[in-house]
């Protein structure tokens, strides 16, 4: 069997999934949703946009204590579920992104420090604005147990420390606690071709200031969007 490979311009339903983002359920991961090991339909998008579709292994969602493989630092790509070799292997400075079961990665130049190095982050919400997730295990993590009525969600929150980005284009990624603190200064910049809007930050009018961050991304993303 060939390799498929699709031209983005010529494959409507990868680009539009890959532009869509995640489901609602993206960021549960309790096994009924994701299963590591587990090989789920995918793709990847290579460097010059191409698609290839496939089948993706599932992984851990962050290595241990920085240790090991994981969905951010490694994917591995299969053309058939039953192959039991990847037919590739891609770290994140050989493809823009994949995506495995309902979650999709991109590469972008965070990897959860002040080293700009390129990682695969799980984006969270589409839009010219994109906001990601990073993952890192606490201490302790391979000591703890799930209690027996304990959800997953409440048990990923003692086991996971979670990071949130946002990003847009070339422009370098900044932590959402960041961006907030420094929001006047910051954000004008991610929004600099909307220019009315650029300066009511600036201005720090009402609606437009750290606390509301979230609506003043979705206007940008929604304006950006109709251009």
């Amino acid at each position: 069997m060939k390799l498929l490979i699709i031209p983005s311009l010529l494959c409507l339903f990868a680009v539009t999934t890959y532009s869509q983002g995640n489901t609602p359920s993206a960021l549960d991961w309790s096994p009924e949703i994701y299963q590591v090991g587990k090989k789920y339909p995918g793709y990847v998008i290579q460097l010059n946009g191409d698609t290839l579709i496939g089948f993706i292994k599932a992984d851990n969602r962050c290595a241990t204590a920085g240790i090991g493989s994981s969905n951010q630092n490694m994917v591995e790509f299969y053309l058939n579920e039953t192959d039991k070799k990847p037919t590739s292997k891609y770290k994140p400075d050989d493809i823009k992104g994949y995506k495995v079961a309902d979650k999709l990665y991109e590469s972008i130049a965070y990897s959860g420090g002040l080293l700009k190095k390129a990682n695969f982050n799980v984006v969270v919400e589409d839009g010219a604005i994109r906001q990601y997730e990073w993952y890192e295990t606490v201490d302790n993590f391979t000591m703890m147990t799930k209690g027996s009525n304990e959800e997953w969600k409440d048990y990923d929150t003692r086991r996971f420390v979670t990071k949130s980005i946002v990003a847009k284009g070339g422009k370098d990624p900044i932590e959402f606690g960041m961006l907030g603190l420094q929001f006047a200064k910051k954000m004008p910049d991610l929004i600099s071709d909307n220019a009315e809007m650029a300066a009511k930050v600036t201005n720090k009018e009402k609606g437009y200031k750290a606390l509301n961050i979230l609506e003043v991304i979705a206007e940008y993303n929604a304006w950006a969007a109709a251009q």
